[in-house]
């Protein structure tokens, strides 16, 4: 049932539009530098030595061919398809040396804080699910990744919480708006500094959590980059608030006028379809927001959503340009009508217990793209080309979401393909976050990942 919901979004169109605007516009993802090993701090046990902390690092922290390190408190390991990392020569065996002695000295009951359990076997997961690639059984190191995948699971089932426990687990956003560490709106002044709205989840307030109509899911190229470890929720806010917004997106889900058209362009031998430039637009002023929180398994192998909110980006249009329906997808045009921001999850901040844990991404991180579904899948920390030229985190968001107004809002836009008919509007309308959370959960555990780890946990470890 819920196999299709990807494909009807059309994902090869979509990523064949992407990744031409990640080419074009050298499009990355950001991540701090990590420190070096003497001042990186010990994140799951006191003493930096411990196996929980030497473990992680040697997965999650990368060093570049000139040295600089990078990753450490990266919200996703520095992991891409074409990586070799840990899966040949040293760094293999040392991933492997150091999972075997977790397990031998039974390292989880040494970490008791239930908050570090979580985030370890998070961290820990998102290198199993990198490594198991099903969808690509042609990938090179395939009894490497076999290896690897069978060393992890059982650290990833020992650090599993009751259902009691992960209950508990801290809501950071809410912390982060009692501690007043953002503040609430957007600046004009200071177009990309991070903002929390202190209403986005208030069922009566101005921001609407919108998806499409079962089993289509509302990000479902993010839900797919993230199978069963993250839930990705939309919401959308219009200048004259909820009932605007609300009027707004009816009218979109009612109209009867194809989203493409076709036209011909005199310097072009053939047809194009292109966006329709009658479809309505909303105002400026406008604003989306992508909110993800994490997934993690219960002991029993339950998947349950958490309180943690992994990141939040949003989207602001300062403008909504009227241009040549056949220019529409310029990547540079993108740039002058959004102001993107973005909030994600430190470790350090979370652990440190005077903090809600969430960060405000700024233009001096050091970026790489670590979305699967929009990544070519070279590993750009050995690439240096991708770091030759400094440039903004936040192209990332104005990279991939191009075209005026309702036509980057990918939720709506990229859910027809002009090539196989008349396209009428897809349905977007009011939910509630749980109930996307319930969508996509259900999704996930049909997916061919969800299965492998659910199997690999039923296996003896290889001790």
């Amino acid at each position: 049932m819920f196999d299709g919901s990807i494909s009807r979004m059309r994902r090869a169109r979509s990523i064949a539009y992407v990744f031409a605007a990640i080419l074009a516009a050298s499009l990355v993802w950001h991540q701090h530098a990590a420190p070096r090993p003497a001042d990186q701090p010990a994140l799951f046990h006191p003493d930096p030595q411990h196996i929980s902390n030497r473990l992680y690092r040697a997965l999650h922290v990368r060093t570049a061919s000139d040295g600089k390190q990078f990753g450490f408190d990266a919200l996703d390991p520095l992991l891409w398809s074409e990586t070799n990392y840990l899966l040949e020569g040293k760094s293999h065996q040392q991933a492997i040396a150091l999972a075997d002695e977790f397990l031998r000295t039974h390292a989880e009951r040494q970490i008791t804080d239930p908050l570090k359990r979580a985030i370890l076997q998070r961290d820990l997961w998102a290198v199993l699910d990198w490594a198991d690639q099903p969808d690509q059984p042609d990938l090179p190191y395939q009894p490497q990744r076999r290896e690897l995948i069978s060393w992890l699971a059982p650290i990833v089932r020992s650090l599993a919480l009751s259902p009691q426990e992960l209950a508990t687990l801290p809501d950071t956003y809410s912390r982060a708006l009692q501690l007043h560490e953002f503040p609430p709106d957007y600046d004009s002044a200071s177009p990309n500094r991070a903002f929390l709205p202190p209403d986005l989840f208030d069922p009566h307030g101005p921001w609407v959590c919108l998806s499409p109509p079962p089993p289509d899911l509302a990000a479902p190229g993010h839900d797919s980059s993230f199978t069963a470890r993250s839930v990705f929720l939309v919401f959308a806010r219009l200048p004259g608030g909820r009932d605007a917004t609300l009027v707004y997106f009816k009218r979109l889900a009612e109209m009867k006028i194809p989203l493409f058209v076709r036209m011909k362009d005199p310097n072009w031998p053939q047809p194009m379809d292109v966006w329709n430039p009658q479809v309505p637009q909303f105002p400026v002023g406008t604003e989306f927001a992508l909110v993800r929180k994490l997934l993690l398994p219960d002991r029993d192998g339950h998947l349950h959503v958490t309180s943690i909110v992994e990141s939040v980006q949003i989207r602001r249009y300062t403008d909504i340009p009227h241009v040549d329906p056949m220019a529409s997808r310029d990547v540079n045009l993108a740039q002058h009508f959004q102001s993107p921001s973005e909030i994600e999850l430190s470790r350090t901040l979370l652990f440190s217990q005077s903090h809600s844990g969430l960060r405000g991404v700024t233009a001096a991180d050091d970026p790489f793209l670590i979305f699967p579904a929009m990544s070519n899948g070279s590993d750009e920390v050995d690439d240096r080309r991708m770091r030759a030229h400094p440039f903004s985190p936040f192209l990332n968001c104005t990279g991939c979401h191009i075209g005026p107004g309702i036509q980057s809002m990918m939720s709506f836009s990229f859910r027809g393909n002009a090539s196989e008919g008349p396209v009428l509007s897809p349905r977007l309308a009011e939910t509630k976050p749980s109930d996307e959370v319930e969508k996509v959960m259900q999704w996930a555990q049909t997916q061919q990942k969800w299965k492998d780890l659910l199997q690999s946990w039923s296996v003896s470890s290889p001790n």
